[in-house]
């Protein structure tokens, strides 16, 4: 789409069709999808998404007969089946509707007051996506630190989105630099004079998430696509300007853009700082939000008891002290306690692993585990870490008597942690002649 000249008389049939699905696609997505930073648009949503996802529901049982657990996933931005027919019944409501609305409205000569009151909402949607965003990774919490559990995975029993998580997640100061970026973009996407960096800026860092998330099978290609088109269609505007002056060397000169302004000066101070305040207010509470958020993740200061990795040097069970067999299905191999609170991990010594809920109390020295999802798997310890690191679990499993020795393991052993920034690398070549 061209840019809408307010003098201009009347636009071309494909240029209002092309308008009037825009509208109705990008208003519908928006209203059934909102972001999550500005308050309180999660309980208005929560009134009506669930007739939407009722109606979605009978749509994939009763009429196009798709069987699948998916479709319990009602978030619109998630690859599932809910995801897939929201959005599609959001294109042909676009597609339909935009049809409609040429035939009722036929003789209206352009939409220059709809687009731009449309391209407020874009942007402000927009923006604020990526300034969630960006506030995920400079505090930290969309990729997370390497757990003690990771540490410990091999590379092949990744699945490609843990490993993408993994490598993204390994850097602070990339997680940083990422951030950045996408807090510039949304920055500058909430005001109009800065509007077209803003897009250009965005349209690259959401062309890479969108090859991330392909290539990486991430459960949110949807969106990202989604929020790609939003970016150049703001972008539409200066396409032909953008040409000219990348490929062509040619002068271009400003557009005429001028804002809403009313005819008393009061209105005009007043607007101005509604919007000022009204994006303070969005940015200051979403972030605030996720900040608190990192004292839940694996990324807070603040560790959970006996946080760590422990191989176990001694396995007694009813008396009898267990053999470390590798054929053993039964036998700890090592306990991982890893953030957020609440979380541990059994490595058997056939290697599999086992998930559980962690419940220590460190006053009385005592802790509780059951297992995921059999709360029957259960265990009751009592514990004791002595100075040199050596951990003593006491306690019952059903019917068996257990006791546990186990010795810590120094995670700065681990080259992923103890590695440092170098700018020069002869260690490197020297180690490989």
């Amino acid at each position: 789409m061209e840019q809408p000249d307010p003098g201009a008389a009347e636009w071309s049939l494909i240029k209002k069709l092309l308008f009037c699905f825009f509208f109705i696609f990008f208003v519908l997505y928006i209203f059934l999808n909102p972001n999550h930073i500005v308050p309180y648009t999660d309980f208005l949503n929560s009134i009506y998404i669930q007739p939407f996802a009722n109606f979605i529901a009978w749509l994939t049982k009763d009429v196009l007969h798709i069987v699948n657990p998916a479709i319990q996933f009602y978030n619109s931005t998630i690859d599932s089946v809910f995801g897939y027919l929201s959005l599609l019944f959001i294109f042909l409501a676009a597609v339909s509707g935009s049809l409609i609305w040429l035939v009722i409205d036929r003789r209206a000569p352009n939409y220059n007051k709809l687009y731009k009151a449309l391209t407020v909402l874009v942007r402000y949607y927009l923006a604020f996506t990526m300034i969630a965003y960006a506030s995920f990774k400079i505090i930290k919490i969309q990729f997370l630190s390497l757990s003690p559990v990771m540490l410990l995975q091999i590379y092949g029993n990744s699945t490609p989105r843990q490993l993408a998580w993994s490598f993204l997640g390994y850097s602070a100061g990339y997680n940083y630099f990422m951030g950045s970026i996408e807090f510039a973009a949304g920055l500058l996407l909430l005001f109009r004079r800065t509007t077209t960096l803003g897009s250009i800026i965005a349209v690259g860092i959401l062309a890479n998430v969108i090859a991330v998330n392909f290539s990486f099978d991430i459960n949110v290609k949807l969106y990202s696509i989604v929020l790609i088109t939003m970016a150049l269609f703001l972008l539409s505007k200066d396409i032909g300007r953008l040409f000219n002056f990348f490929f062509l060397n040619k002068i271009i000169h400003p557009v005429v853009d001028p804002p809403i302004r009313f005819k008393e000066g009061w209105k005009n101070t007043a607007l101005m700082a509604a919007k000022y305040t009204f994006i303070l207010y969005v940015i200051f509470f979403g972030l605030r939000a996720n900040f608190y958020r990192t004292f839940e993740d694996r990324d807070s200061p603040v560790k959970p008891p006996l946080y760590g990795i422990y191989n176990v040097t001694a396995f007694i069970r009813n008396k009898d002290t267990i053999k470390p067999l590798t054929t053993d299905t039964t036998r700890w191999s090592k306990l991982i306690v890893s953030a957020p609170k609440g979380n541990a991990s059994v490595i058997l010594m056939d290697r599999s692993l086992k998930v559980f809920v962690f419940k220590p109390e460190t006053v009385e020295k005592k802790l509780e585990m059951y297992a995921k999802p059999d709360t029957t798997d259960k265990y009751t310890f009592t514990y004791h870490l002595s100075k040199d690191s050596v951990l003593v679990l006491k306690g019952r499993s059903r019917k068996d008597s257990l006791q546990i020795t186990f010795k810590q393991y120094d995670m700065n052993k681990f080259p992923l942690i103890n590695h440092h920034f170098r700018w020069i690398l002869d260690h490197y070549y020297r180690n490989k002649r």
